[in-house]
């Protein structure tokens, strides 16, 4: 068996796949916007209405494009 490279430690090999996408994810946290305090509680008092209306639960993420 060939030896299997990981940036994630201590967990099994079904598990570093997922982590480690995960952490490339994280590291591109520059591709959200950088948003004031402000337009944060917009965002969470329309997922808040959002909510309401559907019965859903949601998560409203802001992009930079």
């Amino acid at each position: 068996m060939a030896d299997i490279y990981s940036t994630v430690t201590h967990l099994p090999l079904s598990c570093k796949s997922a982590a480690e996408r995960m952490a490339r994810e994280m590291e591109i946290d520059d591709t959200y916007a950088d948003l004031t305090e402000d337009c944060c509680r917009k965002i969470t008092e329309l997922e808040q209405e959002i909510q309401k209306e559907t019965g859903e639960k949601v998560a409203l993420v802001a992009y930079r494009v």
